[in-house]
């Protein structure tokens, strides 16, 4: 993003030369990876020219001035139509445009369309029945699962159909696609970035984010929308030290994401850090406060009356999941957020000691589409793509998924993307991205998908 910015400013290269570019890619690609679910090349290319306009007049609005953006669908986007990857019309949930896709407007990005969601952004896996579901770019002949719930956002910034991408994280939707998809994504802190305008799946639980190809885009869009331009002093590994999470963060884990991990973790030994392994027990608390909470808040966005009048009409995995929470009184649900508060007090405790904690962001690799389903042989195992990523929203922390599968590349060139959550305190999201920013100084820029072979 840094580089093409340069040559905007340089005058080597348009704004709307550049967009012109992406949307010829989005029509070559779109058709096979089906990252987006509307696209509206004549505003996109509006946009572009008056940004090339407001250029040569000399007006910089800052460095995402004519980065072309991609918006997860279940955001508001002005004159864009939004599904929330539904079939049942909620827009008038979701909202006007809100402040966040404001707010990069004013910083003069390009919203090239909006990218598929799982439904109402609720899972993991990326699947959506009757909006489609977004192919992952690393396999050309499997259709493999994308992740979820930002599943075309994550398959767009992947395949080059978009500068970065805009997605929601709620319980891993941000960094849950960016691992599958072998980029960065990642999960702010609650709070550090607006929801208003944005399908309230979860307002206790929701945070909005970016997904990049790389960390040094991903600190340059944090800190821009953030109006932070002081670089501060690149960390030193060998300053740090991390806890190195175990159960439950290494149950069930792939051959390859075991590994992965343990290489990692060399790694960041080598390179000076203190690995101290660590189990924390209140993270199988999620398999009973996520669902109290997003299934208590998604049902009161939609009023009971409404949803019940709908829910048959969802994705059979989003109503089941959605549902739960019609079991839940109000005791409960208040009793699930008092749980909340106290494990984000609990969890700041471990930052005193440790500078992050770290665990594979998800267990497996992208597993097969048509085994994922309702009744496939992987469905049960799909389910656990959340595994690792929901504690962090529960904790009231910030995380952020690096790409490490190639590491595994001298072994295994076919190795599907593998991720490694790094997570920080309350608040830290600076200190998360400049600690992945120095594994990419140490290891390079992820690897990318060759997507040719979808032509």
């Amino acid at each position: 993003i840094e580089e093409l910015g340069e040559k905007f400013r340089s005058n080597l290269i348009s704004c709307k030369e550049v967009t012109s570019i992406y949307y010829e890619r989005i029509k070559i690609l779109n058709p096979y990876l089906h990252a987006y679910i509307y696209i509206d090349e004549k505003q996109g290319l509006t946009w572009a020219d008056g940004i090339d306009k407001l250029f040569s007049c000399g007006v910089d609005l800052g460095p995402l001035m004519g980065i072309p953006v991609a918006i997860k669908d279940i955001c508001s986007v002005n004159e864009m139509p939004t599904t929330n990857g539904s079939q049942i019309n909620s827009d008038d949930i979701t909202g006007p445009e809100g402040n966040l896709v404001k707010r990069l407007k004013s910083l003069g990005c390009v919203i090239l369309g909006k990218t598929h969601t799982v439904e109402f952004a609720l899972g993991a896996t990326g699947l959506n029945k009757y909006r489609g579901t977004p192919k992952n770019p690393w396999d050309d002949k499997i259709h493999r699962m994308p992740g979820g719930s930002s599943s075309g956002s994550a398959v767009s910034v992947a395949s080059g159909l978009a500068a970065f991408a805009i997605g929601t994280d709620t319980g891993g939707s941000v960094r849950i696609p960016a691992s599958l998809n072998g980029i960065v994504g990642l999960k702010t802190t609650k709070n550090r970035w607006p929801t208003d305008g944005i399908f309230p799946l979860s307002p206790t639980l929701d945070t909005p984010g970016p997904i990049a190809r790389n960390v040094k885009d991903t600190k340059l869009i944090f800190n821009t929308y953030n109006g932070t331009f002081i670089d501060q002093k690149p960390i030193k590994l060998d300053d740090m030290t991390f806890g190195k999470l175990k159960e439950p963060f290494t149950s069930n884990l792939d051959p390859e994401v075991e590994e992965a991990y343990e290489i990692i973790c060399s790694k960041l030994e080598k390179f000076g850090a203190n690995i101290e392994e660590l189990v924390i027990p209140e993270a199988n608390e999620k398999a009973t406060l996520f669902p109290a909470i997003v299934g208590s808040e998604i049902i009161s966005a939609f009023g009971i009356d409404r949803f019940n009048k709908n829910v048959e009409k969802m994705d059979p995995v989003t109503g089941n999941r959605a549902k739960l929470g019609l079991n839940v009184s109000s005791f409960e649900y208040i009793e699930a957020i008092n749980r909340h508060l106290e494990l984000e007090d609990i969890a700041s405790r471990y930052f005193s000691k440790y500078d992050a904690l770290i665990s594979p962001t998800t267990v497996m690799q992208a597993l097969e589409v048509d085994k994922s389903t309702i009744g496939g042989e992987l469905h049960e195992r799909s389910l656990l793509a959340s595994a690792n990523t929901q504690p962090v929203n529960i904790f009231g922390l910030c995380g952020i998924s690096f790409p490490i599968h190639n590491l595994l590349n001298n072994k295994n060139n076919k190795t599907l993307p593998i991720g490694l959550q790094i997570i920080c305190g309350k608040n830290e999201d600076e200190k998360a991205v400049e600690i992945a920013l120095a594994l990419e100084n140490y290891l390079g820029e992820p690897q990318l998908p060759d997507v040719s072979k979808f032509l």
